[in-house]
């Protein structure tokens, strides 16, 4: 993680992240309460997502949302840098893995044979 981001969470408090989730709660409560007695669900779902918008955006003005903001940043960084097999590779990848499944199931199957012939010849 940068050391900017670092320095950002070591001056900030959790009080961003505890207020999301009194957010979030809050607007649950509202949800299934209904004070405000509104009759149709629709009103009730968008009121219920305005407040997880709320409380998103307050989280991510927290310190622990900065590092999750941080982290996803790094993660589309790292992952330009991977190297993706082509679509050759993957077919001639995926035609290995099928055969090797067969032949496990193949050689699975004989063994369950030989049990179950072994089983039998135990039991008469």
């Amino acid at each position: 993680m940068s050391k900017s981001v670092e320095n950002q969470v070591k001056t900030g408090s959790s009080i961003g992240m505890i207020a999301s989730i009194l957010i979030v709660v809050g607007f649950l409560v509202l949800f299934y309460l209904d004070p405000f007695e509104l009759n149709t669900t629709l009103y009730k779902v968008l009121v219920l997502l305005a407040g997880l918008v709320l409380a998103g955006f307050v989280f991510f003005k927290s310190p622990q949302g900065i590092r999750l903001n941080a982290f996803f940043k790094e993660t589309k960084i790292e992952l330009r840098k991977v190297v993706w097999p082509t679509k050759d590779e993957t077919i001639k990848t995926t035609g290995m893995i099928m055969v090797a499944v067969v032949i496990v199931a193949i050689f699975l199957w004989i063994v369950d044979a030989f049990f179950t012939w072994a089983v039998q010849l135990l039991i008469n």
